[in-house]
């Protein structure tokens, strides 16, 4: 346990005891912060789905920049390469023919990142609560 209770903790996919050093060890901050990601990214992971189901790229990478930008504040590295490469991967592939190429990968990628992000959630939710992940 850390000095202020909650269980020093930095698990495979996030990094909170980072977080809370960063905002000077400000609990209710950082409750509140990871509050809001558990509420949101379910719903930064459907836009994702949507855009890659039509075919929306300027969706997709958006959705794609607001994931990243979330994992970013919580240090959920892994989330945020498989977000990134995901990003090049769009950049990389700017004709549809070759869209249509890569659109297995992408599929495979952002099964990849809806996993990662539900393993980030689960570790926060752990974390919280006191209980292990």
């Amino acid at each position: 346990m850390s000095e202020n209770g909650f269980p020093r903790f930095q698990g495979g996919y996030c990094n909170l005891d980072y977080l809370l050093q960063n905002l000077g060890r400000n609990e209710e901050t950082a409750k509140r912060l990871a509050g809001l990601f558990l509420e949101n990214y379910p719903g930064l992971l459907e836009r994702m789905m949507q855009a890659l189901r039509a075919g929306d790229r300027p969706a997709l990478k958006n959705a794609l920049h607001d994931i990243r930008s979330s994992c970013v504040l919580f240090s959920g590295h892994h989330c945020v390469d498989i977000a990134r490469r995901f990003e090049e991967s769009l950049r990389e592939h700017a004709s549809q023919a070759e869209a249509m190429l890569a659109k297995d990968d992408w599929e495979l990628m952002a099964e990849t990142l809806c996993n990662c992000l539900s393993c980030m959630a689960s570790e926060m939710k752990a974390y919280f609560d006191g209980s292990p992940a």
